[in-house]
């Protein structure tokens, strides 16, 4: 037996950590979920125990654990190829490891599934085995195809998922990467302004017994208390870094910001629809293919980064579970627009579901391309004004400071 940690929400909507003891992961979220508990992260002490390398042999990873979406999407893909041409599964990761453009997380997951599989475990198990690596939506899907005798397919609609999500990904990065480059470079430029061209005006000032400008004064007493007390900043930074990091960590706190986000005006309507698209896309591939609704709503749940959105969702499958519909505690919770309410209960309605959800993925994801292409084409100018004016006009202070010099000279 194998203990676990968790954190999920209960039949309330509240938040609940504790333990518990299960033989497999997989075992662990099934107790939970017939406790009535939605579980938002599960992780097993017997990782706590396991021999840790030391730290330059450590690979640098960020984030809870989980492999790399674009690697992730590249396994699945050439295992659902290798799978469909009739290949026996192990003979399948084998060559999946083997892959030259593989990354090495995923190649070292892959040959630690393998070795599961030799010693008897199905691929869903082996999966759900590797913890956080793979998502549960991942393994669960997989284990409905073995079930149904469809791997092959079930992992060609999961590779095709997973490319759709990296997808939105790449967009939204894509998206912000240019006012990135605008700030990295006003930054620079602020750099050059505060240790060249400072450093050769502020004496001229001295040697003439003229005061400073009031703009340069503030740079150079800024400087000089940094560079007096550069380890107590240091500190204090670190310190600030360190106590926002853990407050993080803190579920109510998290909730809190998460709520407090989706009430700023454009975020959060790019945050719902980002949200309602992955809900609808996740929920309808895990029904498609066979996962049962009450456990597809969980799953979908626990994949939102949302938090207020990932509580609605764990609502809505409790009044599901007590046999309600799955829209009215949606509708309830007032985070999901008309429409996808209206399409979600017409599918209800008509026994057509997967297909409406389907629908609303479609629907959000163009609309949320098209707000993020709208708010670029406005932010990309406003940014470069107001940076512009920030940089220039420190650049002009310094160049009147200058000119104040010379006058001064010429008296």
């Amino acid at each position: 037996m194998s203990r676990f940690r968790f954190t999920a929400y209960d039949q309330h909507g509240a938040l609940k950590e504790g333990e518990i003891e299960a033989r497999s992961r997989e075992r662990a979220l099934e107790t939970l979920h017939q406790r009535g508990q939605y579980p938002i992260d599960l992780v097993s002490d017997d990782a706590a125990g396991a021999p840790t390398k030391r730290w330059w042999e450590r690979e640098i990873t960020l984030g809870n654990g989980a492999l790399p979406l674009t690697g992730l999407m590249l396994f699945t893909r050439e295992l659902a190829t290798l799978i469909k041409a009739d290949l026996p599964i192990d003979e399948s990761l084998r060559i999946v490891s083997l892959q030259p453009l593989m990354p090495r997380r995923i190649k070292a997951a892959t040959l630690g599934v393998l070795e599961a599989i030799r010693q008897g475990q199905s691929l869903s198990s082996a999966l759900a085995a590797r913890g956080p690596e793979f998502p549960e939506y991942f393994w669960r899907l997989i284990q409905a195809g073995e079930a149904s005798g469809s791997l092959g397919d079930v992992l060609d609609d999961l590779s095709t998922f997973l490319e759709r999500s990296n997808e939105v990904r790449t967009q939204v990065g894509s998206a912000l990467l240019y006012p990135a480059v605008l700030l990295v470079a006003a930054g620079c430029a602020i750099v050059v302004v505060l240790t060249v061209l400072l450093p050769t005006v502020v004496p001229l000032f001295k040697d003439a017994g003229a005061p400073l400008p009031v703009t340069i004064k503030f740079l150079v007493d800024a400087q000089d208390f940094v560079t007096r007390n550069w380890l107590t900043t240091l500190i204090a930074m670190a310190a600030l870094t360190m106590i926002g990091a853990v407050s993080l960590r803190r579920p109510e706190l998290r909730l809190l910001i998460d709520r407090g986000l989706l009430k700023i005006p454009v975020v959060g309507g790019l945050i719902a629809n980002r949200e309602t698209s992955r809900f609808a896309r996740t929920l309808s591939t895990l029904s498609h293919n066979g996962v049962p609704l009450l456990e597809a709503v969980r799953i979908a749940g626990s994949v939102m980064q949302n938090r207020a959105f990932s509580l609605a969702v764990a609502n809505a499958g409790q009044v599901l579970q007590e046999g309600g519909s799955l829209s009215s505690p949606l509708v309830q919770s007032g985070l999901f627009s008309e429409l996808s309410m209206r399409l979600i209960a017409v599918g209800e309605q008509t026994g057509q579901l997967e297909a409406m959800l389907m629908r609303v993925a479609q629907v959000y994801e163009s609309t949320l391309q098209r707000q993020l292409s709208r708010l670029m084409s406005l932010l990309t100018p406003v940014l470069t004004l107001v940076i512009g004016g920030l940089v220039g006009g420190l650049i002009l202070s310094v160049m009147s400071a200058i000119l104040k010099v010379n006058e001064l000279a010429g008296l």
